[in-house]
């Protein structure tokens, strides 16, 4: 979905600050080590205006925090750790996902709708 969503941004000619919108992966093996990791080494040898990912919550607070520290967003479309939705902590952090306490509340509604 990103990747086509890149695609169009190209064949629009949608660009920022001049510059088409471009994407790189990472490979974190599940482990919040290799997605800081991979994480510097793209930031230190790219422009990049925004994170997308992790797409673990074990991996994102600390993305999310090197994200703030460096005036980048984090946007994870997976990542449901109901303490991510702390603004203090991870001011610099958005998620496309419901929390897991969101998704909990939702299901028990449906239960108490439906019996």
């Amino acid at each position: 979905m990103f990747k086509a969503a890149v695609v169009l941004s190209q064949q629009y000619n949608i660009k920022i600050d001049g510059q088409f919108i471009d994407w790189q992966v990472a490979e974190t093996h599940g482990k919040a080590i290799h997605a800081m990791s991979g994480t510097c080494q793209a930031v230190s040898t790219s422009n990049i205006v925004g994170i997308v990912g992790p797409v673990l919550s074990r991996e994102t607070p600390i993305i999310a925090q090197f994200g703030q520290r460096v005036g980048i967003p984090v946007i994870s479309y997976a990542a449901t750790d109901p303490n991510l939705s702390d603004r203090q902590a991870y001011p610099a952090f958005y998620r496309t996902a419901l929390s897991d306490n969101a998704a909990a509340i939702a299901i028990v509604k449906l239960f108490l709708r439906f019996n």
